[in-house]
Parts: C-alpha cells; structure tokens; sequence
C-alpha cells in the first residue's frame, strides 16, 4: 500500500498554508510573503508568481519585439528586476500593474539601447565614407589600441564632451584632451 506524504506547508503570519493553496492567495499577498519570510517561503511565493505572469510578460514582450530570443532575454531580466526590487513594492500597489510599468520600463530600455548601437554603428559608418585624404586613414584606426579606439569612439562618434568621457573613463579632462590630440596628430602623421 502506497502512501502519499501529506501537502508541503508554508507559514505565512500566524497560519500555515499548504503550498496547493498558494494558487488562491493574491499576488499582492505572495509579494508580502516574498518580501517578509523565509528562503523557502519567498521562493514559494515568487515561483507562484513566475508561473502566473510568465506567459502574460511574454506575450507583452513578444507584441513589442518581434524577436523570440530578444523577448525570452528580457522575460528573464523583468524578473530578475522583480527580485532586486521586492523591497521596494508596496502591498497597496496592484501587483500586475507594478509588474507590467517594470517590463513597460525594461522594452523601452532595450529599445534605446538597441537604437543607441544601431545610431552609432550609422555614425561610425558615415565616418568611415566621408574619410577625405587629410582625414584619418582607416589603416591607422586598426593599429590604435583598444582604449584610443574607445577614447576616439566617444569623441567623433559617440560626440561625448570632454567632461562627460572623464566621467565614464574616471580620468581627468585635462588628460583626455591631451591624449586625444596626440592621437590625433599621429594618425594624420600616419606614426601610429
């Protein structure tokens, strides 16, 4: 005679509930249990929550992006950002609608992002076409190391001010402007 083990538990306050259970409570209150219990109850919780929007995110996605593999990538990152932000949701707030203004914020993201690499790879083949003879020869940008590509990449492509490269690279702007125009005078010289 088989016997089956009785349903797994969860606690949640002062109750118990049986993990079949998760399936009736909101999604409000599975955030709370997600936010506030034990490893195991969270994951209970988020796995409940996974498995009843996965499809709905998805779909949202898939409308928008019209790319399977970019639209399962982002699925993941959506509740990737759901993790690192538990703390930051409020039970008062519509679970479903805080999820959907998440993946809302993260197509737009990819979609700038992906403007912004499809902008500059335009950028950069305009100026690799208007290369005129007193210009920089395209044979000279191969020799130049990473960083001066990269360095020469934000100033003419990117069209980054000095102060904003010195942001990003965490050198001063001083620095910057002498060792762009070094590099600049090389390749015109061709003594790259």
């Amino acid at each position: 005679m088989s016997q089956t083990s009785p349903p797994r538990r969860i606690p949640y306050r002062s109750s118990t509930i049986v993990r079949s259970d998760l399936k009736h409570i909101s999604a409000e209150e599975l955030m709370v249990i997600y936010q506030h219990n034990s490893p195991e109850e969270a994951f209970a919780a988020f796995n409940e929550l996974y498995n009843r929007y996965e499809q709905k995110v998805f779909n949202f996605i898939q409308k928008r992006l019209h790319n399977q593999a970019d639209a399962e990538d982002l699925l993941q990152k959506i509740f990737i950002k759901i993790h690192e932000s538990k703390n930051l949701y409020k039970q008062h707030f519509k679970f479903e609608q805080w999820l959907f203004v998440i993946a809302r914020t993260s197509i737009l993201d990819h979609l700038r992002a992906k403007g912004r690499y499809q902008s500059r790879l335009d950028r950069l083949a305009e100026a690799n076409s208007a290369i005129t003879t007193d210009e920089v020869a395209l044979e000279s940008l191969a020799s130049l190391n990473a960083d001066q590509k990269e360095m020469l990449e934000m100033k003419f492509i990117d069209e980054l001010s000095y102060q904003e490269m010195a942001k990003l690279l965490n050198k001063s702007e001083t620095s910057l402007r002498k060792t762009v125009s070094r590099m600049m005078i090389n390749l015109r010289k061709g003594d790259v």
